[in-house]
């Protein structure tokens, strides 16, 4: 019996043992939770009181520290947001658009008007060029994204130099259209040249009027939607934009809106502003206007000798017509043998102060040491995106004109700093996406500008990053860039006329030379 006494009490003392033991357990897990007597507050309201069987939060104890945000201390004439600067590991070139509520549309909406000055003669014309669809991988199944390409906004802005040069030789006043995105872009996005660009100076400094389609045809909310509606389907039957629509008769310019099909951007436009283009073959050339070999002069894509391709073919079909809005389905692609359109229009198309100073802080920010040489930098454009296609049936070799290895572009680096006299940083503008481009620009030392850590679409739009990069392009001490891109072109045009300087391109081949 005293064997079974002795191991019941053994027992009991182990039950004993056990539940004081769970009891000290538990009590140290109440005193690792978070004590709402503990608060300085009173404590939680009885209806956020937590559910008596719900798991107690989680203890951190050290919590992560908040995002760090640099931003730049100087005062500036822009400074009601500063620039951000992060882990600079994002794509550079999206496109972030501003939200927009959708309407509910009635059916009586008021059609829209154009407001012409009855005294004046306008000369419009369509944007050329597309907003290139770019995919970026957000999943390892879905892939999706829209890239905003430098090259594109350049043919756009050389558009719009050669439909100022010919509303000069055509002595009328210029309607200019927005930069559009494409209809794949669901808000279907547009900005005007003139939050870019100076155009009361331009017009100082050529005697060409312009207005924007904004000014002469103003769009309610209502409108607005309406054209964006018919953008998203494409063109296809929408019966209130038929309602509303007005129908806009419209010169083929180099075969366009004929036997050249128009990009959707140039639809885009006619869309959101509810015009309804009539295209119409251009009249008779006049025998007195002079006939050019059309490959000489880079017109040799022309699939109609009758098309309309130079600047003085143009005056000569159109220079007495008196219809108060003459409108021109294409500009980008008419030729000026003689030379005259750049030094006369080009030079004069000056970025506004908003853009440069924003680029300017951009640059102290990437480059500080810039701040104590004057703001001298050398900038590189390396273009890559899209532009192989143009090299695509082409040998090796030569794909080397539209691909440059980044080695070539160093080579130019070490040349730029030569003609500089001095070890200056290298600012690099690209819309590539490669890693390995990323690495070893970042391993050269040179600063790629990435806008996706900035506020440049925040403060500028979605094409302003597109926009500052020219601007830095455009005032480098010494500019790099890529010849067969547009966007290098219209730098280097601007690097000549504003500050008398000859753009740098790298070799591609050993008997490569650029030509103009």
């Amino acid at each position: 019996m005293s064997g079974m006494r002795q191991r019941k009490l053994v027992s009991a003392g182990l039950i004993l043992l056990t539940c004081w033991s769970l009891l000290h357990l538990f009590t140290n897990l109440d005193y690792n939770t978070v004590n709402p007597s503990s608060s300085p507050s009173s404590g939680p309201e009885k209806d956020d009181a937590p559910h008596p069987h719900s798991r107690p939060p989680a203890f951190v104890k050290n919590p992560p520290p908040p995002p760090f945000v640099e931003s730049i201390p100087e005062p500036l004439p822009d400074t009601k947001s500063v620039l951000r600067q992060i882990n600079d590991a994002n794509q550079q070139g999206s496109m972030r658009v501003p939200e927009v509520k959708t309407l509910v549309l009635s059916n009586d909406i008021p059609k829209p008007r154009t407001y012409l000055d009855p005294s004046e003669k306008y000369l419009g014309f369509m944007m050329y060029a597309g907003i290139t669809n770019q995919p970026f991988r957000i999943s390892w199944w879905l892939t999706l994204r829209f890239t905003l390409f430098p090259d594109h906004i350049a043919k756009k802005f050389m558009a719009l130099e050669n439909a100022a040069y010919a509303a000069l030789l055509l002595n009328r006043t210029l309607i200019i259209p927005p930069v559009v995105t494409n209809s794949h872009d669901k808000y279907n996005s547009n900005q005007r040249w003139s939050e870019f660009f100076d155009l009361p100076r331009f017009t100082s400094l050529t005697g060409i009027k312009a207005v924007e389609w904004h000014d002469v045809r103003p769009l309610t909310n209502e409108q607005i939607e309406v054209g964006r509606e018919q953008a998203r389907m494409g063109g296809k039957s929408y019966l209130l934009w038929n309602l509303l629509a007005e129908n806009l008769t419209c010169q083929v310019i180099y075969g366009y809106g004929d036997s050249e099909r128009l990009h959707t951007t140039e639809l885009t436009f006619a869309r959101q502003f509810l015009l309804s283009p009539q295209f119409v073959r251009p009249p008779s050339r006049n025998p007195n206007t002079t006939v050019y070999d059309r490959v000489k002069i880079g017109a040799k894509d022309n699939k109609n000798l009758n098309d309309v391709v130079t600047f003085e073919d143009l005056v000569g079909r159109y220079g007495d017509r008196q219809d108060q809005l003459l409108f021109l389905s294409h500009a980008f692609k008419l030729k000026d043998p003689s030379g005259g359109s750049r030094p006369t229009v080009g030079m004069n198309f000056y970025f506004l102060p908003t853009v440069t100073n924003y680029a300017a802080r951009l640059i102290r920010h990437r480059a500080p040491e810039t701040k104590e040489n004057g703001g001298r930098y050398i900038a590189i454009h390396i273009r890559r995106g899209d532009i192989w296609q143009k090299c695509r049936s082409q040998s090796e070799e030569a794909m080397l004109a539209c691909i440059i290895p980044l080695g070539r572009y160093a080579e130019s680096v070490d040349k730029a700093r030569k003609q500089a006299g001095a070890n200056l940083p290298v600012i690099v503008t690209t819309d590539s996406k490669s890693e390995e481009d990323h690495t070893t620009i970042s391993r050269m030392g040179w600063r790629r500008l990435n806008h996706e850590v900035y506020t440049t679409e925040e403060e500028l739009g979605i094409f302003g990053p597109a926009m500052v990069d020219a601007a830095i392009l455009a005032n480098a001490e010494v500019m790099i860039g890529t010849f067969v891109s547009s966007m290098s072109r219209v730098a280097a045009r601007r690097q000549k006329s504003w500050h008398q300087r000859e753009v740098i391109y790298p070799r591609t081949t050993p008997s490569w030379v650029p030509t103009v």
